[in-house]
């Protein structure tokens, strides 16, 4: 258990060009998008419009308004670390995990199967807070099926989301320690 504590961390994810957050914070609540759930062939399906409030995604710094750095709780676990919310709000606790398709989002802490993460470095080497001595560094997100995180977009949507993706669309975040050690709670 000390073992996991002693890897465990909070720290922000941000990027140098783009503003990273939760759909609805990016742009507004509710994050609505019509998007096409088949493409091409004689029937298409109808366009369905989802609230994608919950969602994470990416825009562009240009493109005005402040958003507050999204603050994560990294708890290390024998498979990888498991990403929970710790900015105030609606989404406080909650875990990040595949929430629709690919994308990544806000689901429930008792989520029996969480999503997790591996952290990887400038040379594509797996790291720990072992390994991490400065309070910022450049990393990347792989899942444990060996996708990277990467912007992604649908079809109808307006919106880039932040998805399990190919090693050609990942994104190298700014991870910034915000406390060393840092145990697990639920509340």
């Amino acid at each position: 258990m000390s073992n996991s504590i002693e890897k465990s961390f909070t720290a922000t994810l941000s990027m140098f060009d783009h503003k990273l957050n939760f759909l609805e914070l990016l742009y507004e609540k509710p994050a609505l998008a019509t998007v096409h759930m088949f493409s091409g062939g004689f029937f298409t399906g109808k366009p369905q419009t989802l609230d994608h409030s919950r969602l994470l995604g990416i825009r562009p710094n240009e493109q005005g308004g402040s958003v507050h750095p999204l603050k994560l709780h990294f708890r290390y676990t024998a498979n990888g670390y498991v990403l929970s919310i710790k900015n105030s709000g609606e989404y406080y606790n909650k875990l990040i995990s595949e929430s629709w398709l690919n994308v990544l989002g806000a689901v429930d802490s008792d989520d029996d199967d969480p999503t997790t993460f591996t952290l990887i470095d400038h040379q594509n080497r797996p790291i720990t807070l072992d390994n991490i001595t400065p309070t910022h560094i450049p990393v990347s997100l792989v899942t444990e099926d060996n996708k990277y995180v990467g912007g992604q977009t649908y079809r109808g949507s307006p919106y880039v989301y932040l998805a399990r993706t190919e090693e050609r669309s990942k994104i190298t975040f700014i991870l910034s320690i915000l406390e060393r050690e840092v145990p697990h709670t639920k509340s």
